[in-house]
């Protein structure tokens, strides 16, 4: 059965960036691609006639995003959904018929606050399947993915995601495990060295773990190891400086705690500095 790839639009650059960056991945993979369009009712009259001209407006804008898509020559399957409502609500329930939901990255400007700006964490928070969160950056041809480790099953599902991605680009995967030991900063001379050792050989383990089986899957998959003593997000925003992709797991436990999205996650979604794949339990 052929992967969907859901990608949110909005007409501006941010969002263009971030269809461009989806179609190109949907041809690679032969995924057919929904484009969604949601006019965000939060401040519209409840009245017939306002809420008809948002729908009417909303199918304006999937028409073109839709032609544009065209333009850039996808030539692959492509639907579209124009709605009216609260937009993470609507790509929450839209991403239960996707494999990867692809939205751009606003920052600041008129688009501020937007659905594709500060709630890409939201969505990201909520979705059912991976979520990509796509900033303005030039592109890294044959960079590496890197992805965040630490042991625990949702980084297991992270791992899978981008050794998958770095096998399909024959790109080097980076697995990248941050460790800080449970002391306060500026008081390392107390560190003993057992406490640093115990660290290290916990860090190792974690990540010799994380990546078992890797090879006999991807076996001419270039897989490095980087064990770095820093926070998590700051370790992974600079490996990431220089790769094609980041790829960070999230733990989805139900219940109200879905809605919030783990630090690092939420951090490295903050900086962004490449695509930035976040994967759900």
């Amino acid at each position: 059965m052929s992967e969907k790839y859901l990608i949110g639009v909005d007409g501006s650059e941010p969002s263009r960036v971030a269809l461009a960056w989806g179609l190109a991945r949907a041809t690679e993979r032969g995924a057919s691609v929904e484009l969604i369009h949601v006019a965000d009712d939060s401040f519209l009259s409840e009245s017939v006639a306002f809420l008809s001209e948002a729908q009417l407006a909303s199918e304006q804008m999937l028409q073109v995003e839709t032609a544009y898509a065209r333009e850039l020559g996808f030539a692959g399957t492509i639907t579209g959904t124009a709605v009216v409502g609260h937009p993470i609500a609507e790509i929450e329930t839209a991403s239960k018929r996707a494999d990867l939901v692809v939205l751009g990255a606003h920052q600041g400007g008129r688009f501020s606050g937007s659905f594709f700006g500060t709630r890409a964490v939201k969505v990201a928070a909520t979705a059912h399947c991976p979520v990509a969160v796509i900033p303005q950056v030039e592109a890294r041809p044959n960079a590496p993915v890197v992805v965040g480790v630490d042991g625990s099953e949702a980084s297991k599902r992270a791992i899978a995601f981008a050794a998958e991605q770095a096998s399909l680009r024959e790109v080097p995967l980076v697995a990248v495990y941050a460790w800080m030991p449970p002391l306060t900063p500026g008081l390392e001379y107390l560190w003993s060295e057992e406490l640093v050792e115990s660290q290290r050989a916990a860090a190792e383990e974690a990540i010799a773990i994380g990546v078992a089986g890797i090879a006999h899957r991807y076996p001419d998959l270039e897989v490095r190891r980087e064990i770095v003593q820093s926070s998590p997000v700051a370790a992974l925003v600079q490996a990431a400086e220089h790769a094609e992709l980041l790829v960070v797991g999230s733990r989805g436990r139900g219940g109200i705690s879905r809605l919030l999205l783990g630090s690092v996650s939420h951090g490295v979604l903050q900086a962004l500095p490449c695509p930035v794949v976040v994967t759900r339990g």
